[in-house]
C-alpha cells in the first residue's frame, strides 16, 4: 500500500499559499474600507435649496385728526407741542371775550368740524371740558361777582349736524333731534364730562378721510341778573378719539 505524503507547497518568500490567500483577502478588505471612507466623508452631498422672503415690514396705521373752527385753519392732533404725543393742547379758541353775552340772547352758535385723517377709522369720539373757571370780562368797569361756571350761569350745548348743517342729534344736553338750551348745563356739564375717562360719549367715527360736525352753543339764561354782569366762563374742550 502506498502512503500518502502531504507536503506544503510554499509560496514564493516562503509562504504557504494558504496564509496568503487570507492575507491578500484582508489586504484587500483594508483597501475598500479605506476606499469607503474616502467616499463618505468626501464625496458624499445632500441635494439643498432656499428661498428667501425679503424686506418684510409690519407697518402700524395711524388715527390722527383735525379740528377746525368755522372756515379756519385745521388744527392738527399730531402737530402741538407735545409731539411726537399726537396730543395737541394749543388749538384755537371756540369763543373770546370780544363774542359778548346778553341774557337770553345766545351767541351764534360755533361750528367745529373733526375730520379723521389718519389710516385708520376712529371707534369712539368723546368731548370733555378739563376746566371751568370765572374771570373778569376785559375791559368791563365793575364786575358782577357772579360765576357763569356755577349754577345759575350759563347755559351750554353740543349740536351734531350734517356736512349741511342740519340737526342730526343734539349731543348735549340730552333730548330732542334739535338742541334746547336748559338751566345748569354749563356747570353740570364742567363737573360730570372733566377728563377722558368721564368725557361725553359722541358715537363711533369719524371713519378715516371722514367728518363729523358739531355746533358748540351758548348763552346767559333770560334769568340772569347783575352777578353776571361783566363776567366770563373761560374754559376749554378737549375732542378725544379713539380705536
Amino acid at each position: 500500500m502506498h502512503a500518502f505524503h502531504y507536503h506544503n507547497v510554499r509560496a514564493s518568500a516562503g509562504r504557504t499559499s494558504s496564509t496568503w490567500r487570507l492575507k491578500k483577502i484582508l489586504a484587500s478588505l483594508i483597501a475598500i474600507g479605506a476606499l469607503s471612507t474616502v467616499t463618505v466623508t468626501g464625496t458624499f452631498a445632500l441635494l439643498t435649496s432656499q428661498e428667501t422672503n425679503a424686506r418684510s415690514a409690519a407697518a402700524s396705521g395711524t388715527l390722527t385728526f383735525s379740528n377746525t373752527i368755522g372756515t379756519g385753519t385745521a388744527c392738527l392732533s399730531y402737530n402741538g407741542p407735545a409731539n411726537p404725543g399726537n396730543v395737541n393742547t394749543a388749538c384755537g379758541a371756540l369763543i373770546t371775550s370780544s363774542t359778548q353775552n346778553y341774557p337770553g340772547i345766545a351767541i351764534t352758535p360755533v361750528k367745529v368740524t373733526i375730520a379723521n385723517n389718519g389710516s385708520l377709522d376712529g371707534v369712539a369720539l368723546s368731548v370733555y371740558m378739563p376746566s371751568c373757571t370765572v374771570a373778569a370780562t376785559p375791559g368791563a368797569p365793575s364786575p358782577g361777582g357772579g360765576n357763569p361756571c356755577a349754577a345759575g350761569g350759563a347755559q351750554f350745548s353740543i349740536q351734531e349736524t350734517n356736512s349741511a348743517g342740519v340737526a342730526t342729534a343734539c349731543r348735549y344736553p340730552s333730548g330732542p333731534v334739535t338742541c334746547v338750551f336748559s338751566a345748569n348745563t354749563l356747570q353740570l356739564f364742567a363737573a360730570n364730562a372733566n377728563t377722558v375717562t368721564s368725557a361725553l360719549n359722541l358715537g363711533s367715527g369719524p371713519a378715516h378721510g371722514q367728518s363729523r360736525y358739531f355746533l358748540i352753543g351758548l348763552d346767559l339764561p333770560p334769568t340772569a341778573g347783575n352777578a353776571l354782569q361783566g363776567e366770563e366762563a373761560v374754559f376749554a374742550l378737549t375732542w378725544h378719539l379713539s380705536t
